[in-house]
């Protein structure tokens, strides 16, 4: 062997040497980076079950304090109307004014109370996610609503068949139910009328439309806010949870909700919920539209093309 193979063969072996170390310092590094990973990861899962933990006792202190706080405030109520019935004799108007608005302020109170408690219970509730028609559930949500719709030209339409979705039926009917609801309180046309209807998507996009008051573009994220209120409750009443309450149950359903919006030109909502695969339809989350209802001057349901029936009038 002469001495030019002899250094190749050095200088081989001194280059496979510095290899198989190169390649163990990036082994040490990567397993280093995999601890630090592990670690993180398991920070960051305590984080969020301590977060879960103070999220659950928060809302169990809720809970408590709001049911808690049912009982003395229904007793006040009680004894202002004892007040008012027993003793109205020895009572000047005056009087008589201040309890009545106690009574008002007792009842606004116990409503702020209800939908505290409706809140926090949503946190505790898993929906279901069963396949349901959403046609069927809004027509369920129509019925309930028909006698609380206390105005005789407003009316409520549905653009085409709704889809099927996954999802809670009772949750998701409150948001139908509050959606539609606030479109018609929050209206002052002489003629108040809600659209619901479905243009397609996936996951598929359910829109309630209204012709009522409409909503400032800088309100638009606040009036998700728990509790705010836009407008003086002598003009508009209501404790200002509702779309808290329709934003937690469409995220829960892993959907989003948002609106469309000038003031003078009423408002959109849409929000979004997970197809029912089974459907026929499931590609675009809807059924072919079909043509749209006309308008009703009465309280009614307007039935879509693909069934064929006169309006029902909803009683009311």
């Amino acid at each position: 062997m002469n001495q030019q193979t002899i250094q190749r063969n050095v200088q081989l072996a001194t280059q496979r040497q510095q290899a198989l170390g190169r390649l163990r310092r990036q082994f040490e590094e990567a397993e280093r980076a995999r601890i630090a990973a592990e670690q993180r990861a398991a920070d960051l899962q305590a984080r969020v079950d301590h977060l879960e933990r103070v999220r659950a006792e928060l809302d169990d202190f809720a809970c408590i304090a709001a049911h808690d706080l049912k009982e003395p405030l229904r007793g006040i109520s009680d004894y202002c109307q004892i007040l008012l019935e027993d003793y109205a004799d020895r009572l000047d108007a005056d009087g008589r004014r201040r309890l009545e608005a106690l009574v008002t302020m007792c009842g606004r109170l116990g409503t702020s109370i209800d939908d505290l408690l409706a809140y926090c219970r949503l946190g505790r509730v898993r929906p279901d996610a069963d396949p349901i028609d959403l046609h069927a559930v809004l027509g369920d949500v129509l019925e309930t609503l028909g006698p609380a719709i206390g105005r005789p030209s407003a009316s409520v339409c549905v653009v085409g068949r709704l889809p099927r979705v996954r999802g809670d039926a009772t949750l998701i009917g409150k948001v139908l139910g509050n959606l539609i609801s606030n479109g018609l309180k929050f209206n002052d046309s002489d003629r108040p009328r809600v659209e619901i209807g479905c243009p397609g998507g996936d996951p598929p996009v359910i829109y309630v439309r209204d012709n009522g008051i409409g909503i400032e573009r800088r309100h638009h994220e606040a009036i998700f806010t728990i509790f705010r209120r836009l407008h003086s409750r002598k003009r508009y009443e209501g404790s200002g949870a509702g779309l808290t309450i329709v934003r937690k149950i469409v995220t829960s359903h892993g959907g989003r909700v948002w609106l469309e919006s000038e003031p003078g030109r009423g408002t959109t909502f849409f929000f979004t919920l997970a197809p029912a695969r089974d459907c026929a339809h499931a590609k675009t989350g809807c059924p072919p539209p079909a043509k749209s209802p006309h308008w009703s001057r009465r309280r009614t349901r307007c039935v879509p093309a693909d069934r064929p029936r006169p309006p029902r009038k909803v009683a009311g």
